[in-house]
């Protein structure tokens, strides 16, 4: 028994090319709206990866500016300089050096204070006062103590200005 011949045949071989041109037309369609459909996706990546590193600049410099903006505002609620200043000049019988000598004594009283919270010497303020006015003052070269009177007492950004007359204790 033989098979029948049925390659001979025209429907057959119409059959048979059709599903080999259907075959390679599908795959050629499925090709072109594949690749088109991960361009499509590769663009989008590309826009959105452009997106995120312009937004973590932006996000960079936003935190180092509130970083130094932060380091600044600490800086300036702490205690940098104290000053001490005379606000009779003219009326006291004391010499230039020596009021410069007090000066800078209570100056260096209060030279442990710096570094400290603003705050903090806000809400001590009495204490401070109270420290320095009761303590007397002798110089060096001098035998006479000296006592001294807080007039005014500012405290602002990192300054702590003390506006101070002083007398010779008896």
């Amino acid at each position: 028994m033989r098979i029948p011949p049925l390659y001979q045949r025209k429907g057959y071989q119409r059959f048979f090319a059709g599903i080999a041109i259907g075959f390679i037309i599908g795959w050629a369609f499925f090709l072109i709206q594949g690749g088109l459909a991960h361009e499509r996706l590769v663009v989008k990546i590309k826009k959105q990866q452009v997106q995120i590193n312009d937004l973590k600049k932006k996000n960079e410099i936003l935190t180092s500016d509130d970083e130094k903006t932060n380091k600044e505002l600490a800086k300036k609620f702490k205690l940098h300089e104290v000053n001490a200043r005379f606000t009779n000049q003219d009326s006291s019988k004391l010499s230039n050096l020596t009021r410069l000598h007090l000066a800078k004594a209570v100056e260096d009283d209060l030279e442990h204070l710096i570094g400290e919270d603003t705050e903090t010497l806000a809400k001590s303020h009495s204490l401070l006062v109270q420290a320095i006015e009761n303590k007397t003052y002798r110089l060096d070269d001098d035998e006479q103590t000296y006592e001294v009177k807080i007039d005014h007492l500012y405290l602002y950004t990192g300054v702590l200005r003390i506006y101070i007359s002083a007398k010779i204790s008896e």
